[in-house]
């Protein structure tokens, strides 16, 4: 699945702001992360945001948000997608991405693997 490359750079720009994040891509999206933990990414057209299974379920309630899913009828707890119309407007799409670099930031430092 290819992702959108203009939400992409949205993101990465926004991101950047608040103090950067590594890049990876994983099962056609582009993720990113913080400190080793993914906090946001594109996938297709939606916004993945990792916000642990409350934030998640808190998240749902918005008819604009759906559960992430991965292949296979599998949903990863506390991922979600927001949908690009609830993107259009910078401020909406920083909410999102700060709420994902809230959780991931709150997580421990994860360990790098050795190669």
């Amino acid at each position: 699945m290819a992702y959108d490359w203009l939400l992409a750079t949205r993101v990465r720009d926004l991101l950047d702001g608040m103090g950067g994040a590594a890049e990876l891509q994983m099962m056609g999206a582009l993720c990113f992360l913080r400190r080793g933990h993914i906090c946001c990414g594109v996938t297709g057209e939606r916004l993945m945001v990792r916000l642990g299974a409350d934030g998640a379920v808190e998240a749902l309630a918005d008819p604009q948000v759906a559960p992430l899913g991965i292949g296979g009828g599998r949903a990863p707890k506390g991922f979600v997608t927001v949908a690009p119309e609830a993107l259009a407007e910078t401020q909406a799409l920083a909410e999102w991405v700060a709420r994902g670099v809230r959780f991931a930031d709150g997580l421990p430092d994860k360990p790098q693997r050795r190669k």
